[in-house]
């Protein structure tokens, strides 16, 4: 049962002056030995309760006394308590394989086991018992007994193992059970020393030589990151050395449990890691290092504040990630990838403010379920307009204050607007009702007088004040754009006037979170000359604008798969290139009408092809070897490439996998050729390519058990995602249609196993454009009663996106034999 909003408020009045000292053993193949020794004080006589999941061979003694059938109902209950109490739990906990847990991967590389428990949410009483909530923070002294060979980590710091190889660590500044992890296995370790600290990045043996590949990289951002952050706030980072761990079968990016921060291990590609992994990477580093101030050393008192640490982490994450790796505009790329998500998400009825009440976050269920774009994309967003309409300086001095004011305690949306008010005469209590307590977002309309042909104006539709950039531009010759103007405008009226344009762009930078919608003029210069937009970020935020029309069902994707390649060749941005090239083909999938699917991929792939002839720079190579591989329908050239090597030299492991992954799905013959590959590559991640390419073959028999195995009890977190991905072809519906209702029939129960696996069950769901009679199905899904909370609310979510085809009463999209030659 999840912890309710009710009865941690009621433990939390009951409950003071918390530590704990935790010991696991985890020389057992099966289960994990859990000691938990947690002291409190308490009024006399009061009752309170221990989080704890899924355990067996419960004992329990408070205060020295041996206590019985007091485990139940996933909690260890305890009464009659004294004004000071030491009690007792030890467990055996069994291992998990889909990260909700104590994870157990076998690597098949090495055949080496790996055990971590990753932290999360509620996932610590899986591991042992605790008060497993966000505002009873506490010390922990973890000890850890492994097998020799092994190296353990921690959030404290250890001189390694005794004779019996336990670890013991170093005790914890007070912190929330959620940020407790521990990591063990035949880790490489890299180590140093920066500014006083030792840093370390850790890895599985198997992945040795791809960290020494990326250790200076991984390394320079890590120290830029670390001296930015201290030089940007008061309060040192608090928590002893820095361990950074690639893990397996982690079910986030990331998470930033303090002094010991885990990565999924993808995040160290085999061979060669591309720029864009690379630049994302590096944001993430930022991100996890943020929370050690954002979450960490000051954390919400309960879930609704979220926002506290996601929004601030996903924000300072491109503010330093962008610092840390020179040369990227990180924010133009937030805003032509991620932001997209935050409006998906907000034009919901799924969504919800960025800052909840905390009545309306009843339980970790729901707890879980905002931890979406809203909290992360859009929580960003506002952060960056925040920053912006108050000035950057004078925002950094508040939240500065409100970090040394609360430090190793709690906060609340409250808090921080006080101490924000406290350095400005700037309502920023109005601007918090009005942007983070509310749900949607306000339009930025371009108008003009005398009938369209006039001067220019911004109109806001909507009520919430906005300070932005607004770039101008007028025509050049036959085809070209000159900027003409660029100011910054304060949209708390309905309306304000502009210099004279040809074409206007509102909000041209990024700086605010609102939709963007042109004059019938400008939007027809966009679609005639959008490669001539001299200035990066406009002309990044308008290829953003056409993309999120396109999910949206308000541009046909045949006319988006046109805009590609018209203007696309000539765009000098990598990170353009890479996201238009990522979202226009998952657009095509989603969207697209199925006869039409085939057709505008390969257009898609046409246009890569055709740019890896060009002159592009070798950041831009791998984003258009994937494009390529992941949509051609060529099968003599994926062939050519997969034996002779592609147009710039060896595929990069991954593309090879996903070459295969392709034919497979385009019905060539792959057994040899994966049997081959996997001589040549037995790692982890090419045992799930292989999952893949087995579920991508083209048959009903195929399909049916790739189902089956999809949903059996076994099955882990990346098998699961790996057999989705071969499975679901939206260029195979004669097959893969008639599994969806028995998709629908048969996730609940998978689901039931945690709000993570539930994630990703959801997630595993078809992406390619419903049927009416899947639709309806869907629909009676979702409307039953004993669904999954997490589930209901991924499949809602699904059905809404689903449902904006018949909404907006756009057409279907021509065939692709039959697409006009100019856009519509």
């Amino acid at each position: 049962m999840p912890l309710t909003l009710t009865d941690a408020r009621a433990r939390a009045r009951t409950v003071r002056d918390v530590s704990c000292t935790v010991h696991l053993d985890l020389g057992g193949d099966d289960h994990v030995i859990s000691r938990s020794t947690v002291r409190f004080s308490a009024e006399a006589g009061a009752s309170t309760f221990l989080d704890l999941q899924h355990a067996v061979d419960v004992s329990v003694t408070l205060n020295g006394a041996e206590l019985h059938g007091v485990y139940r109902d996933e909690r260890v209950h305890l009464e009659d308590l004294d004004g000071d109490n030491e009690v007792v739990v030890e467990a055996r906990m069994p291992y998990v394989t889909d990260g909700d847990g104590m994870n157990r991967f076998v690597d098949p590389a090495d055949g080496q086991v790996y055990l971590g428990c990753y932290g999360g949410m509620d996932v610590a009483r899986r591991v042992f018992a605790c008060f497993d909530q966000p505002d009873l923070k506490a010390p922990f002294t973890m000890s850890v007994t492994g097998r020799p060979g092994w190296t353990v980590l921690s959030n404290g710091t250890s001189a390694g193992p005794d004779q019996e190889q336990t670890w013991t660590f170093t005790t914890t500044p007070p912190v929330s059970s959620y940020l407790v992890a521990v990591c063990a296995g035949t880790f490489a370790s890299r180590t140093w020393e920066h500014a006083g600290t030792r840093f370390g990045w850790h890895c599985r043996a198997s992945q040795a030589d791809d960290l020494d590949r990326d250790l200076a990289q991984l390394r320079d951002v890590t120290e830029r990151a670390f001296d930015a952050y201290a030089a940007r706030f008061t309060e040192p980072y608090a928590f002893g050395a820095y361990d950074q761990v690639f893990v397996p079968g982690h079910n986030w990016g990331a998470m930033e449990t303090p002094g010991v921060v885990t990565f999924r291990d993808e995040l160290l590609p085999a061979g060669v890691t591309d720029p864009g992994l690379a630049r994302r990477r590096a944001m993430t580093v930022a991100h996890e290092m943020a929370h050690m101030w954002f979450g960490d050393l000051v954390t919400f008192r309960w879930w609704e504040d979220t926002w506290l640490n996601e929004s601030f982490a996903d924000y300072m994450g491109f503010l330093v990630g962008g610092l840390a790796l020179p040369g990227v505009d990180a924010f133009a790329e937030f805003d032509v990838s991620r932001k997209a998500g935050g409006y998906a998400a907000d034009t919901r009825p799924s969504s919800h403010p960025v800052a909840p009440r905390p009545e309306d976050v009843p339980d970790v269920d729901a707890a879980f379920n905002n931890f979406d774009p809203i909290s992360y994309a859009k929580g960003n967003s506002c952060l960056r307009q925040l920053a912006f309409w108050l000035g950057e300086e004078t925002f950094f001095r508040g939240v500065d204050r409100h970090l040394t004011q609360h430090r190793f305690g709690t906060a609340t949306l409250d808090d921080l607007v006080g101490t924000l008010q406290s350095v400005t005469d700037r309502d920023v209590i109005g601007w918090a009702e009005a942007w983070l307590r509310t749900t949607g977002h306000d339009t930025l309309r371009v108008v003009r007088t005398d009938e369209g042909k006039g001067m220019p104006a911004l109109r806001r539709e909507g009520s919430r004040p906005h300070r932005l950039r607004a770039s101008g531009y007028d025509r050049a010759g036959e085809d070209g754009l000159v900027a003409a103007w660029e100011r910054v405008v304060d949209l708390d009226a309905e309306e304000v006037p502009l210099p004279a344009a040809d074409m206007v762009v509102p909000n041209s930078t990024g700086d605010t979170f609102a939709a963007v919608a042109l004059d019938p003029a400008g939007r027809e210069l966009v679609l005639e000359r959008l490669s001539a937009v001299p200035d990066e970020h406009p002309r990044t935020i308008l290829w953003a604008t056409l993309l999120d029309e396109a999910v949206q069902g308000r541009l046909p994707v045949g006319t988006l798969v046109e805009l590609v390649e018209q203007h696309l060749p000539p765009e000098p941005s990598t990170v353009v290139v890479e996201h238009v090239l990522t979202r226009a083909a998952a657009a095509v999938r989603s969207s697209a009408v199925p006869a039409d699917v085939p057709g505008l991929l390969d257009r898609l792939a046409l246009v890569a092809v055709a740019m890896l002839g060009d002159d592009r720079p070798d950041a831009a190579v791998q984003n258009l070897v994937a494009t390529a591989v992941g949509t051609s329908r060529d099968a003599a050239l994926l062939h050519g490439w997969l034996r002779d090597g592609g147009p710039r030299g060896p595929l990069a492991p991954t593309h090879r996998w996903d070459t295969i992954v392709r034919l497979a799905e385009l019905g060539e013959r792959v057994e040899d050729v994966v049997e081959a590959e996997l001589r040549r590559d037995s790692s982890s991640v090419g045992r799930l390519a292989a999952l893949s390419a087995g579920a991508a073959v083209p048959g009903a028999t195929v399909k049916a058990a790739t189902l089956d195995r999809l949903l059996a009890e076994g099955t882990s977190n990346r098998e699961l995602l790996a057999l989705a991905r071969g499975l679901w072809s939206a260029e195979q519906r004669h097959v893969v249609d008639p599994l969806v209702t028995a998709y629908l029939d048969r996730a609940p129960e998978v689901a039931r196993r945690g709000q993570a696996i539930a994630l990703v069950v959801g997630r595993a769901a078809p992406q390619f454009r419903w049927t009416d009679a899947q639709l309806v199905a869907l629909d009676d899904a979702v409307a039953g009663s004993d669904l999954p909370p997490v589930l209901a609310r991924t499949w809602a979510d699904l059905l809404h996106d689903q449902r904006r085809h018949d909404v907006t009463g756009i057409a279907p999209t021509p065939s692709a034999d039959h697409c006009p030659d100019s856009p519509r």
